[in-house]
């Protein structure tokens, strides 16, 4: 089990997803992750000392499985509020939102070598079959994590995984018909808007970034609060904040100031962007540079 201080750092590490993440609100600035490899069943075991707005995109060959482990009222997967009889199935190349309001918790995900035919991402068991699927990947994490990889243990542990995951897939519910207007694709504009995002050189505005996707700004922000449950400019604030932490740990060239980072990022207000990033991370920015040329 690895186990980490900084959230980016953690992030990076996670794998079977390419994924865009912000910490939402440190509760404690721990971050563990596990990975076991059950028979060609890969395990996740993660815990969070943070609330956390994911986006991202599978890169697994096969379907992927997302549980909560705690608090999985706090989980909010795809604009849809899990609970204990809930998770996300993930398809192959599928794109996915999740938040988890600032507390922290703990998940898992569960990569299968197949694809899991007519699956809608999100899925609701019979009372109980996703609890006893938390049981035992608690179980099974908590038995063979410390332990030398691919044992005959590993490869039954792989087996009854699929076969409690799969007794959750087989319980999906139909969607309720929809009544009214055709709601805008949200999951289409999320992944436009995140899209264009990545296009600008320095962080939008919302009211710009609405414009270029030829929405309202009511509609853009109706969409970024329900897909990751904060108001579209804390969403895009957050993703500066990383993106400048990230910017100020790279080496870079030795004469590249704190200032000279900032005004790369379109942010000329010094003094107020450090007090936020001194709030979020706990340090200055001039710190995390120091840290970056030891």
């Amino acid at each position: 089990m690895l186990t980490f201080d900084d959230f980016d750092a953690w992030g990076e590490a996670v794998s079977g997803a390419s994924l865009r993440l912000a910490c939402n609100g440190i509760e404690t600035r721990r971050w563990t992750l596990g990975m076991l490899d059950l028979g060609g069943i890969v395990l996740q075991v993660a815990s969070e000392g943070s609330g956390t707005i994911c986006y991202g995109a599978s890169t697994h060959p096969g379907t992927t499985l997302f549980v909560p482990l705690t608090l999985a009222g706090e989980h909010v997967c795809n604009g849809r509020r899990l609970d204990s009889d809930t998770l996300l199935a993930i398809p192959r190349g599928g794109d996915f939102q999740i938040h988890v309001r600032p507390r922290a918790h703990s998940w898992c995900s569960i990569a299968l070598p197949f694809d899991v035919p007519h699956t809608r991402s999100w899925i609701a068991g019979s009372e109980g079959r996703v609890p006893r699927l938390t049981r035992l990947v608690t179980s099974i994490a908590q038995s063979l994590i410390n332990r030398p990889a691919d044992t005959a243990a590993h490869r039954r542990a792989g087996r009854a995984l699929v076969a409690a995951a799969s007794a959750c897939l087989g319980e999906q519910r139909e969607p309720r018909p929809q009544v009214g207007r055709p709601r805008l694709d949200r999951g289409d504009l999320i992944r436009r808007a995140m899209v264009a995002i990545e296009a600008h050189a320095s962080t939008p505005a919302a009211g710009d970034l609405a414009r270029d996707l030829g929405v309202t700004s009511r509609t853009l922000l109706r969409a970024f609060q329900e897909a990751f449950g904060v108001p579209l400019k804390r969403f895009l604030l957050l993703r500066q904040l990383h993106a400048v932490r990230r910017s100020l740990g790279e080496s870079g060239s030795p004469d590249e100031t704190v200032a000279d980072v900032l005004t790369r990022h379109g942010i000329w207000e010094f003094g107020r962007f450090a007090a936020r990033y001194r709030s979020h991370f706990g340090e200055l920015p001039s710190h995390t540079r120091r840290l970056s040329r030891r």
